[in-house]
């Protein structure tokens, strides 16, 4: 028997490239000299080839035909892991796709949980204000003179991922709702006043839908009869009255009565006899019938008329614009407070703050005015005194008639004399020049006929 260096393993590593490279350049050295691991070496080439061509039979189950063994036993040799790395792979994109389907709902039910928490606590809070304001006479300065009444963290102006601010308007008031961290927290603004209707970005919220349904119909026009009217009324009236010093007693009574006032007025003529007045009244919208029908009883009404302005849409365009502005100043007062940089744009946040501020304060302003017209009715009065002339008054005396006569002939001939003169001065160079240039030729034609003229006369 013959000896090997190698043995018939290490012929079948080397084939399938295991070897080192040293390793492998010996045993290629040896199978050049050595005839049995030559032959040995063919063989295995031999083997594989035939394996490469190997066509496996197709199975289908249900037939009398088994798979080879080769597909079953010899499929995964050097892989015995593939198949758990497939399934843990389809598990793991399953999962994801379940979180990418799950996630977005999960949030967007936070987000209706918010927005019906803050509706919830927005109609809390006008139960609760109005409530104040019939125990104290006023209503509340601010959020926390409310806390016992309603929870601490509601009190404290944060609650279920909304901010609520407070703006008391002298008799009137808004609350708004705004989400902390928006897209996350809440994507509604809400606000509501002292009606107790809600508002979202500046539209009404129907009571008697929900916050998912309202969030489907967002793009739904909110029609006429859903919105709450502010109606912004004017009066036209004229009075005829017989005793005018008494009718301006009566006048700033009713006033008094009926907490109206005057914003203008004027008197002309003899107050205690024929005078007559025209006066802007403002009166509250709660008492402006009966006022009115006061007024008409002071004497005969010669015009009315009445009109109604709706400012509505108006009043929540305000009131929202001057929501951004505040949410502005606001950002705006942070980046100040936090900014480390140059003097230059420090000095630039403060200008755009100082701008700001002015917007909202002429917003704001603008705000009472619209809200002034809807809570006071303009009123234009005019009272005037029924005209009855007097026996005692007589017509002038001829004499003082005839001396007027002539005043005013004398005045009308003096004035004729002028305007004749300032005529002539003024047309009379423009007259002598155009009587110049046009008297030569005239005079010229006037010769050729009268030459003419005789010529036909000697004929004849």
């Amino acid at each position: 028997m013959n000896t090997h260096l190698y043995d018939p393993e290490t012929v079948m590593s080397y084939f399938d490239g295991e070897l080192s490279s040293t390793e492998a350049a010996d045993l290629a050295a040896h199978l050049h000299v050595c005839p049995d691991c030559s032959k040995l070496a063919d063989d295995f080439v031999h083997v594989s080839g035939t394996l490469a061509k190997w066509q496996v039979e197709n199975f289908r189950a249900g037939e009398n035909n088994p798979a080879p063994f080769s597909k079953i036993a010899g499929r995964n040799d050097k892989h015995p892991y593939r198949r758990a790395l497939l399934w843990a792979s389809a598990v793991g994109v399953a999962c994801l796709l379940l979180a990418a389907i799950a996630i977005p709902n999960l949030i967007k039910s936070k987000m209706a949980a918010n927005e019906a928490s803050a509706v919830g606590s927005l109609r809390t809070l006008t139960t609760v204000t109005n409530v104040y304001s019939t125990e104290h006479g006023h209503l509340p300065p601010d959020l926390k003179s409310l806390e016992g009444q309603i929870d601490s963290t509601l009190a404290s102006g944060t609650k279920a991922g909304y901010r609520f601010t407070y703006q008391p308007y002298g008799n009137r008031y808004i609350v708004k709702a705004e989400p902390i961290q928006p897209e996350k927290s809440g994507t509604r603004y809400f606000s509501t006043d002292e009606t107790g209707t809600i508002f979202w970005n500046g539209r009404p919220l129907d009571g008697d839908v929900s916050i998912a349904e309202e969030s489907q119909s967002a793009g739904k026009q909110v029609t006429q009869h859903q919105r709450v009217a502010m109606i912004a009324r004017t009066v036209e009236l004229s009075i005829v009255v017989r005793d005018f010093a008494s009718a301006r007693a009566s006048l700033d009574t009713l006033l008094i009565r009926h907490r109206g006032y005057a914003a203008q007025l004027s008197i002309s003529g003899d107050p205690s006899s024929r005078g007559s007045l025209r006066a802007s009244l403002r009166i509250p919208v709660s008492e402006v019938d009966s006022a009115l029908s006061e007024l008409k009883a002071l004497g005969h009404v010669e015009q009315e008329s009445q009109s109604g302005e709706e400012v509505t849409m108006q009043h929540a365009d305000l009131a929202a614009r001057i929501s951004n502005a505040l949410e502005t100043e606001a950002r705006l007062k942070d980046i100040l407070r936090t900014r480390t940089g140059k003097v230059a744009d420090v000095l630039e946040v403060e200008q755009q703050i100082s701008q700001t501020r002015g917007q909202i304060e002429q917003m704001e302003a603008e705000l009472k005015t619209l809200e002034a017209r809807v809570d006071f009715a303009s009123v234009s009065l005019t009272l005037s005194t029924e005209f009855k002339d007097r026996v005692g008054e007589l017509s002038p005396s001829a004499r003082t008639r005839i001396r007027n006569a002539s005043v005013s002939g004398y005045r009308d001939l003096r004035e004729t004399v002028i305007g004749l003169i300032v005529w002539i001065l003024e047309s009379g160079p423009g007259i002598v020049l155009w009587a110049a240039l046009l008297a030569s030729p005239s005079f010229w034609i006037w010769r050729r006929w009268r030459a003419v003229q005789s010529r036909v006369q000697a004929a004849v």
